[in-house]
């Protein structure tokens, strides 16, 4: 090919432009030096430049170059390159006086200042990108672009964590879909492309030896290579369902048997490098079988997923009867609570028929459950018959284990089985052999003239050719970084997980992002983190959530007797179930006939019965009352507020008519300085009050001074007021004989009554003085509890914050017995922090334990399996369909 060379055009240097944060271009940076630039495909790229403190004017002198108090943080810069033009914003400022003054910038692309917006607790379960990154978006002045159409019908979950920001958030979207990010600064837009966009052409871009390349390395590595990928996405969704082996997992073994072939009749044409050729024979036999298989199970797997989610919806519109049941309940509850039997009549009828379409409803679920069950186990048949045709002898399956690979691959994002497998296929095309990373130095085209032809063609994301003969290389591979030296004229290229010239594999999407956000990578190996802190996050919500009962039923007592639901709280006899107390819109209902109807019921303006067993309590004030009139008892004594008034004793006739035709009735009880048999019998029952109260007030005293209460004037006056009153009542003869002494009773005393009223007034001043005192120091207990409880979550928050302890159960031959596979080694790793502590830790330190498929421990099995160390060998026999193993771990 000939090319014509205008010998006209200049070799295109970079031009620099500083401009206020509106783009308003302020003056050009002419003087810049030690310039470099790092462009990469999807990423955030970065300018450095250097810029001296002084520079020469029109006459030849040095004067203070004006762009060191112009240029600012957070100012941008535009740059001009050729056809490339990108504005950035600058990050950093450092003035070196070291060897010479001079004044260093660094600046990235303009996407990097959505870094200074927060976003935190964004999360959903399913939404598409253009639904994502609008939301991440909303509230900045950057707007969405191109979002290519088949993110639009694909959805995932996301979740932007705490404190995050919009950056990183936008950085893990990309990845979370699989896409290439798109920065367009110019006008401030985010756009999502197919990492393997077709569009991307190869225009003839070729660099070789002796031509362009001054300097090419290549390393081959096998740390990421995987032959067998175990795959999970959100809430430990599995790919069982839609692999065609049943499996949980894909492997592909094609790099350990290259370059063996064979042909129709299966004879050996070429033998692998590393297999035998049984093996080799053994596993293609196994490709055609799960190929020819294929379209049975995929139609089986179409037909599965559309019963299940024609399940998802069903189930739906049956919780939605079933919670509308619930409400028709409850409503009863209330109607019963108001007495209102028309309404109580109308509510039982509504529920009547809620029931019946709840029945109906439940058919055609428990229908649709039937044939996703005949379809599922259609599939785990044929799975099973793959499995079992597969011609691997104990042999080649011994010989296999050298070349089986493991690695896991766990993405929360996905929550459709289909997607997460078809991903999973491409993400394992770049694990299934060793890694190659090739960098290439290659000299800056847009300084020579003579290379214009190609000026327009070192651009991210095209395709380039590399041959390089000396080392057999000869690759073509997407330019996804190119650095450039602007001031010496070179670039550098890195082309990583290439492929041979007549391979058409795309760079994994991943590699794009993997030095972006730190949070990506958390968020994605979640499920990681969560074990450690699973225990402490337990207690933290129990302590700190609120239960909403209507949605999370508790209940508890023997034989589940009491319930707290939807309905309130439901308490029932265990012996006769139908005899339950309801606590509901502010009434406690008690019934004999399950709730239907409620003949007994405590409400806030009294109790309704049909009749009441027992004695009556009054508190404060007690009052009967009914059309003839009312009877009143409380701090001022009884009252009677009724027509006519009949008290009786025997056959004495109305004793009130004798008492108001007695003329001294009142004077019989005057103050009289005499205690009468009667006063002496009410005193006593006073003093009988005062006795308990005295014994309960010593312990309160004992408890709240630590025994020092003793000391305390007012402990002392209490003391002594109790002592002298019981003296005077029970010890001081009146004349002869105390006035409460047991053989005085029957007797009237004549005592001071200035003494008596004095006596009682010094114990009852004593025991509110006390009172009061005991009081205050209550509080300061509970106060004082309050800043102990305060301390003691402070040191357990952290402990909490400070776990550095993580198990991971590794399994040497999967989770599930099949093709005749009788044992695996389950092997428990102990991290402390990022390191491996398991081989410091003594064989008692593991503590296995085995539940069976209802949740019941093994403790034969693990008192068996006790001081074993961290690896524990299970057989089928371990296993009765389903069995759980479980590693703890006593670290002293």
């Amino acid at each position: 090919m000939f090319i014509n060379t205008d010998y006209n055009k200049r070799p295109q240097k970079s031009r620099l432009h500083l401009a206020k944060p509106n783009k308003q271009i302020i003056s050009h940076i002419n003087e810049k030096f030690n310039d470099t630039l790092s462009v990469k495909l999807g990423n955030i790229n970065e300018l450095n430049f250097s810029i001296p403190f002084q520079i020469e004017d029109v006459n030849g002198k040095l004067v203070k170059n004006k762009h060191i108090d112009s240029i600012k943080e957070k100012m941008l810069i535009r740059i001009k390159l050729g056809t490339y033009k990108e504005w950035y914003i600058v990050d950093s400022i450092e003035e070196d006086a070291e060897d010479t003054d001079t004044f260093n910038v660094s600046a990235f692309s303009l996407g990097y200042e959505l870094k200074n917006k927060r976003i935190s607790g964004f999360e959903t379960e399913s939404m598409s990108a253009t639904e994502i990154i609008e939301t991440l978006l909303d509230g900045t002045i950057w707007q969405v672009g191109y979002i290519d159409p088949i993110f639009t019908s694909s959805f995932r979950s996301f979740e932007s964590g705490d404190d995050s920001n919009v950056l990183d958030c936008i950085i893990q979207w990309a990845e979370t879909f699989g896409g290439l990010l798109v920065w367009d600064s110019e006008n401030r837009k985010v756009s999502l492309e197919k990492a393997n966009d077709e569009s991307k052409q190869f225009r003839g871009f070729t660099v070789s030896y002796g031509r362009l390349i001054k300097s090419v390395k290549r390393t081959r590595t096998t740390d990421e290579m995987v032959t067998r990928l175990y795959v999970y996405g959100s809430e430990d969704l599995t790919i069982h369902s839609v692999n065609p082996t049943g499996q949980g997992y894909i492997e592909d073994f094609s790099y350990f048997m290259y370059p063996f072939k064979r042909d129709s009749n299966k004879n050996i044409i070429q033998s692998s490098y590393f297999m035998s050729d049984d093996l080799c024979n053994a596993l293609l036999d196994h490709q055609a079988l799960v190929a020819a298989n294929a379209p049975e199970i995929k139609s089986i797997s179409n037909d599965l997923a559309g019963k299940q989610a024609k399940l998802i919806d069903e189930q739906s519109k049956l919780d939605t009867l079933n919670s509308e049941l619930t409400n028709i309940i409850q409503l009863l509850d209330l109607a019963n609570a108001t007495e209102d039997q028309e309404l109580i009549n109308k509510r039982r009828q509504e529920r009547t028929a809620k029931e019946s379409e709840v029945q109906s409803q439940e058919i055609v679920v428990n229908n649709l459950k039937s044939e996703i069950a005949s379809l599922q186990n259609q599939l785990d048949k044929l799975q099973d018959e793959i499995s079992q045709q597969a011609s691997f002898t104990p042999e080649l399956i011994q010989e296999l284990d050298y070349f089986v690979i493991e690695s896991v691959w766990r993405d929360d994002n996905y929550i459709n089985a289909q997607e997460l497998y078809d991903d999973a296929i491409e993400y394992f095309k770049e694990l299934r052999e060793p890694k190659v990373v090739i960098e290439i130095d290659i000299d800056n085209l847009l300084n020579i003239v003579e290379e214009q032809y190609y000026w327009d063609k070192l651009v991210l994301g095209e395709l380039i050719k590399v041959k390089y003969p000396q080392m057999n290389i000869e690759y073509m591979a997407k330019i996804i970084e190119i650095n450039y030296d602007l001031e010496n004229g070179e670039a550098t290229l890195t082309i990583a997980n290439t492929k041979e010239l007549l391979s058409d594999t795309e760079k994994l999407v991943q590699l794009l992002y993997n030095s972006s956000s730190t949070a990506s990578l958390v968020e994605n190996n979640k499920y990681k983190w969560n074990k450690v802190n699973a225990v402490s996050k337990q207690v933290s919500n129990l302590l700190t959530s609120e239960w909403d009962a209507t949605k999370n039923k508790i209940i508890a007592g023997v034989n589940n007797s009491v319930e707290v639901g939807n309905r309130g709280i439901i308490i029932r006899n265990p012996d006769f179930p139908n005899e339950i107390v309801i606590m509901q819109a502010g009434v406690i209902a008690l019934s004999q006939d399950g709730g239907e109807n409620w003949k007994t019921a405590i409400k806030p303006d009294g109790i309704v019965a049909e009749r009441l067993i027992g004695q009556i309590i009054a508190g404060q004030e007690l009052l009967i009352t009914n059309s003839s009139g009312s009877f009143t008892l409380d701090n001022n004594g009884a009252v009677f507020d009724v027509e006519h008034f009949v008290l009786r004793s025997g056959q004495s006739g109305n004793l009130v008519d004798r008492w108001q035709d007695s003329s001294d009735f009142i004077d019989e009880y005057r103050d009289d300085n005499l205690i009468t048999a009667y006063e002496k019998k009410m005193i006593k029952r006073e003093w009988d009050e005062l006795k308990p109260e005295y014994d309960a007030n010593l312990v309160k005293i004992a408890n709240y001074y630590d025994g020092t209460g003793d000391t305390l004037a007012f402990v002392t006056d209490y003391k002594n007021a109790y002592s002298s009153l019981y003296d005077y009542l029970f010890v001081t003869p009146m004349p002869d004989k105390p006035m409460l002494a047991d053989d005085n009773m029957a007797y009237t005393t004549r005592i001071d009554s200035a003494e008596f009223n004095t006596k009682f007034r010094t114990y009852y001043n004593a025991l509110a003085e006390l009172e009061k005192q005991l009081d205050i120091r209550a509080k300061q207990i509970a106060d004082d509890a309050k800043q102990i409880a305060k301390d003691a979550q402070g040191d357990i928050d952290e402990v909490k914050n400070n776990i550095a302890y993580k198990i991971e159960l590794i399994s040497s031959n999967g989770w599930t017995f099949l093709n005749g596979q009788t044992v695996t080694e389950i092997s428990a790793i102990v991290y402390k922090g990022k390191d491996n502590i398991t081989s410091t830790l003594p064989s008692s330190a593991f503590i296995w334990t085995k539940t069976d498929k209802d949740g019941n421990v093994d403790a034969d099995w693990g008192t068996a399996h006790k001081n074993i160390g961290s690896k524990i060998s299970i057989t089928r026999g371990d296993v009765l369909q389903k069995a759980t193993f479980k590693c703890d771990i006593d670290i002293v």
